[in-house]
């Protein structure tokens, strides 16, 4: 019986505590989800399908034509762009960037701007498209009325499994294998032996009509059925129901079905969507953020962003569970802006309001506290803080400075007309307030004023057992021992308002009013600063906190950011930046608290807390794809404002030089976070600095060769794995390009060549006349002198032989001596006038030719072995020669050497017969050979005598060969080699 009595009494307590949960319900959890309608430029608010391009842009099919979503913009497409039909019941996009409509009228497939329609034969009653899929060979399929048809050829060929067969849907799984519903008959999958059947019906479920099917992401060996009658799965090739417990609590008709990144369920109903977790099914509807409206489709696309398509209120893109919110519809007074926030002595949550009061929240309910009957005396909370006493010290901005615990309120005695901005405790038990008036302690029960900080300080934080940093208007100020280091050195932070400071690890993290965040290391005095380019959502920051796994929490003159110290790079980063739609909010200065895995926020509006153990997984990198390149008109012709698209590998001339590129970083996230880096290659030499502008203009770009590059930069860091480019060229000016500057100066060379020449032409012909003239005068001098020599000597030598004779005949015959004398006379005057003979012919310009030079060796020859026992022969000489012009020192040069070669033949040789013969050793040079019978000699001896040594001498002065072969016995050959062109 007691045991009875216990059993009911603890059943009693139990119920008790269940309809106090129902009584006080907790605070329910909101999922935040960004919202897109008509409104923000959605083409039709009912929502049938979704899909996603290979530029991460997402398509959405709806009843008034199909939609593409870049993350900032919608562009639409219906029949006026070409689409059979502007109801779209499906859409999709295949891996060669096409994208595939199906509407009630056939299928559609749009490519390069271009929108192309698939008629379906004449015979077909029915043309509503259903489904559209790319297989593993990247061939197109697509159920329409019941039938599948494969697109071959740009056409729509029906596949048949049997005259009554009706295939309901399909799907390809993670391989990328084609599965098709057969009404009926189950699950058949396409291989190369064609359709087989994975998956018979049978049983109960031979009647199962499968309206979706979705594989499942995390094991391949199962895969959802979603049918009218309720939730599948397939394993082993068996039908089975899916989780009958949790599926009770998914109410209404089942529409649509997708699997997450953290393997939820996700079910799209007539009311609603629900989310089947591993511990509980959350039921998402307009009391929770979503709607009640039916939701077609749910989609997670390349991103893993959660997208829900309803029938009537356009589209939602899920943010998470991050944090719920504390406004008017759970009781805060809207009236009341929460300026602080802390915790009472039984872990309660405390919000001060600016406006008066406290505000405590027990986990339950939020409830007001109440406080002296004339309320005015707490007017204009702006801080609060609890000591470690668990005494709560309220600072306000009318009502001065103070103390509420379980005893009541007690006012600091002198803290009134001033305002408080921030109060800590130190190690000591001194409690510090930054006040409108400078700083101020509270110690022993006195309130006292610090000097040295300037009027107005906003901040607080620790720097060791007797040090402090005060955050003022102009910077920090390092308080030692209560009093002012006046020899600190803060000119890093001058002129910077300080709003907020915690201690990190060995850093302090300081917020500032228009700079960011600067996080100060404290061991190497190393400073750096973090702004909206690193991922903060504004760089004026109000308040910091870290949680329990050392990430910071910053609340910003537009909304929250999360950020975490990574070690290996020595640097925070920001992480989990919230998306899109998040509303935008100011938070307030200090008003932020940590407690239980929650960060609490105040704002402007309303109360943020966020769930620190909220599961998320890093966002991938943003796509990045240029827009359009446009070529705009020339600067400074206003009249022209026309511009054209260009395409990747433009070519331009040098006048079309003013180009407007546009660039878009698709993550649908968060698309207005995204940053930007690029350059111009042929321009710049390095990518530039994060810009959050995705259009750049180039005005006056010289000729060259371009490639514009481009990479897009999520809000936490991540760049585009992929580098968009575009590649262009301005053809240069004609008289810029390299062949016409090369044929210019070519030119002008060869007109400097030219002038040269003709310079040199005619110098060289004025030196010729000069030279022309000298030689006329030269011959005319020869000749002069030759005819008056001749005419001179000559007479001369002739008296002289005169006189002679007379002499001769006066002279008594029988003096022979004298007589004797007379004839020596006689023959050296002879003799001269033989010598003189050469000289004088030498004179002659005639004989200034080859022909006259081998005539006069010839006569020498003749004259020299007339009378005598020998035979000279010369060859005939070619009258051509009479051509061959001589200088007058070659042609005697080369008589004197036969000359003297003849002499030495007579006196010497004892030959019978000379041969002197003249020919062609090649067109230029001339070989004049000498050939004697006679006795020869040795070539030892060939160097005696004066007459060989002058003849090796006047060879050389004409630059002639000389060859000279001998043999004792056996006579002597002597060949002289000259060339004919001699310059004169």
């Amino acid at each position: 019986m007691n045991k009875y009595i216990l059993c009911m009494v603890r059943v009693f307590w139990c119920v008790v505590f269940i309809c106090l949960m129902w009584v006080f319900p907790a605070l329910g959890q909101k999922y935040t989800f960004a919202h897109y309608d008509i409104d923000d430029g959605l083409i039709q608010s009912q929502v049938n399908r979704f899909s996603m391009d290979k530029d991460h842009r997402l398509w959405i099919a709806t009843f008034g034509g199909a939609c593409r979503f870049d993350g900032k913009e919608f562009l639409g497409y219906s029949r006026q762009n070409g689409l059979p039909n502007n109801y779209v019941s499906t859409v999709f996009s295949d891996r060669a960037g096409r994208v595939w409509f199906g509407t009630l009228d056939g299928l559609a497939m749009l490519h390069n701007g271009k929108i192309k329609n698939y008629k379906p034969a004449a015979s077909q009653k029915h043309n509503v498209v259903t489904d559209i899929t790319q297989d593993v060979n990247g061939t197109i399929w697509a159920v329409m009325s019941y039938g599948l048809f494969k697109i071959t050829d740009n056409k729509m060929e029906p596949v048949t499994f049997d005259d009554s067969s009706k295939v309901t849907t399909i799907a390809v799984d993670k391989s990328g294998r084609l599965y098709a519903a057969v009404y009926g008959k189950g699950i058949y999958a396409f291989t190369r032996n064609g359709w087989t059947s994975s998956t018979p019906f049978s049983g109960k479920y031979e009647q199962l009509a499968v309206r979706k099917m979705l594989f499942d992401k995390f094991d391949r060996q199962k895969a959802y059925l979603l049918t009218w009658k309720g939730l599948f799965y397939t394993e082993n090739n068996q039908v089975m129901p899916y989780d009958p417990v949790r599926m009770a609590s998914v109410k209404g008709q089942l529409l649509c079905i997708e699997q997450d990144e953290y393997k939820n369920i996700w079910i799209g109903t007539d009311n609603g969507a629900y989310c089947l977790m591993d511990d509980e099914v959350v039921h998402y509807n307009s009391s929770n953020g979503l709607t009640d409206i039916s939701i077609a489709d749910i989609y997670v696309d390349a991103d893993n962003n959660l997208w829900l398509g309803s029938l009537g209120n356009g589209l939602y893109r899920c943010e998470g569970s991050k944090y719920v919110t504390f406004d008017g519809t759970q009781g805060l007074p809207e009236s009341k802006i929460i300026m602080a926030i802390t915790k009472d002595w039984n872990d309660h949550i405390v919000l001060g309001a600016d406006g008066g009061g406290l505000i405590r929240y027990d986990g339950k309910k939020l409830t007001n506290i109440i406080t002296a009957a004339n309320s005015k005396y707490l007017a204009g909370i702006q801080c609060l803080y609890t000591d470690k006493n668990k005494t709560i010290w309220i600072g306000t901005s009318q009502a001065g400075l103070w103390q509420y615990d379980q005893k009541g309120f007690r006012q600091i005695k002198g803290s009134d007309e001033i305002a408080y901005h921030a109060i800590m405790a130190d190690d000591n038990g001194v409690i510090w307030l930054a006040t409108s008036l400078g700083c101020y302690y509270y110690e022993k029960g006195l309130l006292k004023q610090l000097d040295g900080v300037p009027e107005y300080s906003s901040s607080l934080v620790s720097a060791g057992r007797d040090s402090l940093f005060i955050g003022t208007q102009n910077g920090i100020v390092l308080l030692v021992n209560k009093k002012v280091l006046q020899t600190y050195n803060q000119s890093f932070l001058k002129n910077s308002a300080i709003l907020t400071m915690i201690k990190y690890h060995n850093e302090i993290l300081i917020g500032t009013d228009d700079r960011g965040l600067f996080v100060w290391d404290l061991k190497n005095n190393r400073l750096k600063s973090y702004t909206v380019n690193d991922g903060l959502k504004a760089n004026t920051i109000y308040s910091l906190i870290a949680d329990d796994t050392d990430n910071v929490w910053i609340g910003t003159g537009k909304g929250v950011n999360q950020m975490k110290f990574n070690r290996a790079a020595d640097k925070f980063t920001i992480i989990n930046n919230s998306g899109s739609k998040e509303p935008v909010f100011e938070t307030n200065q200090n008003a932020i608290l940590y407690k239980d895995h929650q960060v609490w926020v105040a704002t402007t509006k309303s109360v943020l807390v966020y769930n620190t153990r909220v599961q998320t997984k890093s966002s991938p990198p943003p796509h990045i794809i240029i827009e359009n390149v446009k070529l705009m008109p020339q600067i400074g012709r206003s009249k022209d404002t026309a511009f054209t698209y260009l395409t990747d590998g433009a070519t331009l001339t040098y006048n079309q030089n003013h180009l407007a590129i546009s660039f878009l970083g698709i993550y649908l996230k968060n698309p207005t976070s995204v940053s930007y880096r690029y350059k111009l290659v042929g321009l710049d030499s390095t990518f530039c600095s994060p810009v959050k502008n995705n259009i750049v203009e180039y005005p006056m770009l010289p000729p060259g060769k371009y490639t514009f590059r481009v990479k897009a930069i999520s809000p936490d860091g991540k760049v585009s794995p992929d580098t968009a480019n575009f590649s262009f060229e301005i053809i240069p000016p004609f008289y810029k390009t390299l062949t016409f500057q090369i044929s210019a100066v070519l030119f002008f060379v060869l007109i400097g060549f030219g002038l040269q020449n003709i310079w040199q032409h005619s110098k060289l012909q004025r030196q010729q006349a000069i030279e022309a003239i000298k030689q006329e005068e030269k011959i005319k001098i020869r000749q002069q002198t030759a005819e008056d020599f001749h005419d001179d000597l000559g007479n001369k030598l002739t008296r002289i032989s005169i006189l002679s004779e007379i002499l001769n005949a006066k002279i008594d015959q029988s003096k022979t001596d004298q007589h004797g004398l007379i004839d020596q006379i006689k023959q050296n005057a002879a003799a001269l006038y033989n010598g003189t003979k050469d000289i004088l012919w030498a004179l002659d310009p005639k004989s200034d030719n080859l022909y006259e030079t081998l005539i006069h060796i010839k006569e020498i020859g003749l004259e020299l072995f007339q009378d005598m026992p020998v035979d000279f022969e010369f060859n005939k000489i070619d009258d051509n020669l009479k051509q061959v012009k001589l200088p007058m020192e070659y042609s005697r040069n080369i008589t004197m050497i036969y000359k003297e070669l003849l002499n030495n033949v007579l006196k010497h040789a004892e030959a019978g017969q000379v041969i002197l013969h003249w020919a062609y050793v090649d067109k230029e040079v001339i070989s004049l050979r000498l050939t004697d019978n006679g006795k020869g000699f040795s070539s030892n001896t060939i160097s005696k005598g004066h007459g060989m040594h002058n003849i090796k001498a006047r060879a050389k002065r004409i630059n002639a060969e000389l060859l000279i072969v001998s043999e004792e016995g056996k006579g002597t050959t002597v060949e002289l080699k000259f060339r004919k062109n001699i310059d004169a």
